[in-house]
């Protein structure tokens, strides 16, 4: 666990957090950083929503994307796309791009230790994803079928799931008094949906 917790504190010195801080005309001495020990969700999928859609700002319309596995795929520089959606308040989800990313990371039950910075907190420092985020147990990386995946073949379970996504997103965003929410979350093995965190968007 030390090695894990040191793995993300030491993600603060790397050169992503520089440069952002130097574009922004910051000093190292304004970044804080903890680090959080949670409880890794087994999923099947992770997924990122914007609650207004940052392409088209509309406010009344959700974007999302969605990958296999972890969201460290999704967030991180893997090959290929993300399954990307948008959904209308009050209407069905739209699909924008079919999923291609062929790896996907899964673990099992364990720890993950996470940044927790003010880095979002910080005028014109772009702290989103700047971080480590390290597993106690090694991922088990490995090539996705997607010509098989359920969230590809079945239209009907992927609306279901898409809208079940969507509507938590809503629900989050109502939950901070209507401000919108950039999201990141997980569906485990029985569908069930996790927020992982929450932040306005901007």
């Amino acid at each position: 666990a030390w090695d894990a917790i040191k793995g993300v504190w030491a993600s603060l010195f790397a050169i992503r957090p520089w440069i952002s801080l130097a574009k922004a005309g910051r000093s190292f001495h304004d970044l804080n950083m903890a680090v959080l020990v949670q409880e890794l969700v087994e999923a099947k999928y992770a997924f990122v929503l914007h609650t207004i859609n940052p392409f088209t700002h509309d406010k009344d319309e959700l974007y999302g994307e969605l990958v296999a596995g972890r969201g460290e795929t999704l967030v991180g520089n893997f090959p290929g796309r993300a399954m990307s959606f948008t959904m209308r308040r009050g209407g069905e989800p739209k699909l924008v791009s079919f999923l291609s990313k062929s790896v996907a990371l899964h673990t099992q039950h364990c720890l993950i230790f996470r940044s927790d910075s003010n880095g979002e907190d910080l005028e014109g420092f772009a702290g989103a994803g700047l971080f480590e985020s390290v597993c106690a147990e090694d991922d088990k990386g490995g090539h996705q079928r997607v010509h098989r995946m359920p969230v590809v073949t079945d239209r009907a379970y992927r609306q279901k799931l898409l809208k079940n996504i969507a509507e938590t997103g809503w629900a989050v965003e109502k939950a901070f008094d209507g401000t919108p929410q950039d999201i990141e979350g997980c569906i485990d093995v029985q569908d069930r949906v996790f927020i992982v965190q929450s932040r306005p968007q901007v």
